[in-house]
Order: structure tokens, then C-alpha cells, then sequence
């Protein structure tokens, strides 16, 4: 038979479900990762990302290399974020997918990028400034950088921008046998969205990721990193807020099961235990358990409260006068009296059963 109680039960699982579910389905796909196409916080890319795409530029997101596969890379542009975080094998990888493409860009590369991917480029140093806007690329001629990562000085006739000196924070690389154009990009400052506003940041990036009309973000993640030096997230985004969640819901469930409705209802005992078999069946488990500590404190309390009574004094009164009365009744040395009723308790079975056994006759004693 379903109980009222299994039927709530049920009710309150189905709704934790449900409003799981509802969770999982309304969170909004968006992404937390800095310079991520689909982060709208202040470290990601999403507005380039929307600008680019209402200039009528095709705009693709991976963040696994497999992506790169499957894009149609022909005469497209491909950018590549954070590529600290592949491998050197995927790093190459890659490379080897943007063979067909028509421009790379490469975000803030490191020098174990530029070693692995075998670029024309001698020297990669941090500026951490606002750069100059000397600039030998013509498409980038006249603007204005507002900030910079790292500055990279090229090998051979490489054109260089936000720079002097030869080295710039944005280094055009020209196309060699198969490898598409290579653009270095040392400046997050030009994607991102809290400062693509300031100065001539978008109108750099719209030049650099809209070349063509094909645009593939190679995007990848703390969660899709390869790098051994790199380790992803312990749990998934959505797991601490369903921790959150399901305690609620305990919480909820505790206070309703523990609330009482109403006077308790006194109902009949299906099965009547004689008084004699639950004590011996009591003393058998003190026995199993060998608790001779709580059998001698509840024989010891039961006789107290017996004389208490056969001698008039009230229950629970001071251990002296019940000393007193039941010494001075059975004709006994005091001590003894309390060594009876308040002593230590027992170490063995044997000690157990001369106590109880002494008990019995100080009572026979009194009311004699």
C-alpha cells in the first residue's frame, strides 16, 4: 500500500529533478574562458566576435584541434588563442591544418610556441606597455595600439607593427611553401572586450581576424588543454551549484519529516512482551556486551528507588540520609550501606552477581 508519506517523497524528488533539468537547460552557453569567442566577461572575445559576424564574416568556434579538421580551412582565417595551452604535437597539428588556409593568427605566442611551430622569429620579450605606432604593415599603418603583452623581433624581411627597432607587438610573417600567412598577435588588449573600445583596438582586430570572409576561433579551454602542464578542472561549472541544491532540498525534506503535526496518537502494541522475558532478555545483552558497568548501575537504582520508598524519603534525594536510614533499618555498617548502593562498579561477572545478590538481601533486611 502507498503511504502518504512515500507519495510527498516522491513528489519532492521529482521536483529536485525537475528543477535540475530546468537548470541545466536555461543556463546560457556561454563561456568563462579569457579570450574565448562565446565569454562575454571582461577577459573574453565575444564582441569581436558579434562584430566580425555583422560585417558578414562567417565566424566558426573549436576548441579541440579535431575542429580545424572538419571547417573547410580554404581561404579562411584561422586564429588560435592560448596555445600555451597544447602540446607541441597539437601545436604542429595545427599548423598542419592551416596549410590551406589563407591567414594564421596566433595570440600571445611564447617562445616554446614559436620553437615548436618553427618560426622566423629571433627574439619574443614581455613590453607590458602602451607601444609606438611605427608600422611597416600598410594595412595597420596609422593606428593605434593601446596596449601590449609581449614584442616580437622577426627574422628576415618579416613586417612589423607597435614597434621600433624591428620588433613589434604584431608581426606579419609571409606565406613560405605550404604555411598560410602567420599574424603574431603580442596584444590581448585588441580582442578583449573591456578594451577593444579603447583607441584603434577594433578597427586592429577587425583588420587582422576579417581578412577574409571565413573566420575559424581555435579557441581551446582549460577543459580541452593537452599540455601536461596544464590540468583542467576538478569538477564541471554546473557541480557546485547543484551541491547547493541538492542540500537545500535535504534540508527541506529534514524539517518536514521531523515536524510534528499534531499529539501523538497512542496506538496498541501488536505483541504483548511479558515484564520477565524483556528483563532477561536486557540482562542478556548487558552479558553479550559486557557491560557490567550500566547492569550494576541499573540493579543499584532500582534498589535505591525500592528503599526510598519502603522508608518514606522522597525519590532522588541526597545519598546520605537513604545511607543513614537503610543502615540504621538492616542493623549494617554505613559504609558498607553506600558501598552497596553508590560503590564502583564491577570488573566481572562473578563481582556482578555477589552484588546483585547483596542488594537483595539488604532489602530483605530493611523490611523485615
Amino acid at each position: 500500500m502507498i503511504t502518504r508519506g512515500r507519495v510527498v517523497l516522491a513528489a519532492v524528488v521529482a521536483l529536485l529533478v525537475a528543477v535540475l533539468v530546468g537548470a541545466v537547460l536555461l543556463t546560457p552557453r556561454t563561456s568563462d574562458e579569457p579570450l574565448d569567442p562565446a565569454s562575454a566577461e571582461p577577459d573574453g572575445t565575444r564582441a569581436v566576435a558579434q562584430v566580425l559576424g555583422q560585417h558578414g564574416v562567417d565566424v566558426t568556434i573549436t576548441h579541440r584541434v579535431s575542429g580545424l579538421d572538419t571547417a573547410g580551412l580554404r581561404d579562411a582565417t584561422v586564429v588560435l588563442t592560448r596555445p600555451q595551452l597544447l602540446a607541441p604535437e597539437t601545436l604542429q597539428q595545427t599548423m598542419s591544418a592551416a596549410e590551406g588556409a589563407r591567414r594564421l593568427v596566433i595570440v600571445d605566442a611564447d617562445p616554446t610556441t614559436i620553437k615548436t611551430l618553427d618560426l622566423p622569429v629571433a627574439k619574443v620579450e614581455p613590453q607590458r606597455s602602451q607601444p609606438v605606432s611605427l608600422c611597416s604593415v600598410s594595412w595597420l599603418d596609422g593606428l593605434r595600439l593601446s596596449y601590449a603583452d609581449i614584442s616580437y623581433r622577426p627574422e628576415g624581411t618579416a613586417q612589423t607593427c607597435f614597434g621600433e627597432r624591428g620588433q613589434g607587438a604584431v608581426v606579419v610573417l609571409p606565406a613560405q611553401g605550404n604555411a598560410p600567412e602567420t599574424v603574431l598577435l603580442g596584444s590581448r588588449a585588441a580582442l578583449t572586450n573591456n578594451t577593444v573600445v579603447n583607441d584603434d583596438n577594433a578597427a586592429i582586430a577587425l583588420r587582422i581576424l576579417g581578412a577574409s570572409d571565413r573566420l575559424v576561433w581555435f579557441a581551446p579551454s582549460i577543459a580541452t588543454a593537452d599540455n601536461e602542464a596544464v590540468q583542467g578542472p576538478m569538477w564541471p561549472r554546473w557541480f557546485h551549484p547543484a551541491i547547493w541544491l541538492a542540500g537545500a532540498v535535504i534540508l527541506i525534506v529534514m524539517v518536514w519529516r521531523g515536524r510534528r503535526f499534531g499529539r501523538l496518537v497512542p496506538e496498541p502494541l501488536p505483541v504483548v512482551v511479558p515484564a520477565d522475558e524483556t528483563t532477561r532478555s536486557r540482562g542478556q545483552l548487558y552479558r553479550k556486551a559486557h557491560d557490567q558497568a550500566r547492569a550494576s548501575a541499573a540493579l543499584r537504582l532500582a534498589a535505591r528507588a525500592r528503599l526510598a520508598r519502603y522508608l518514606g524519603l522522597a525519590p532522588g534525594g541526597p545519598p546520605d540520609a537513604l545511607i543513614s536510614h537503610t543502615a540504621r533499618a538492616a542493623q549494617h555498617d554505613p559504609q558498607q550501606v553506600a558501598d552497596l548502593l553508590y560503590g564502583a562498579d564491577p570488573p566481572d561477572d562473578a563481582t556482578l552477581t555477589a552484588l546483585a545478590q547483596d542488594l537483595q538481601q539488604l532489602e530483605r533486611q530493611v523490611r523485615r
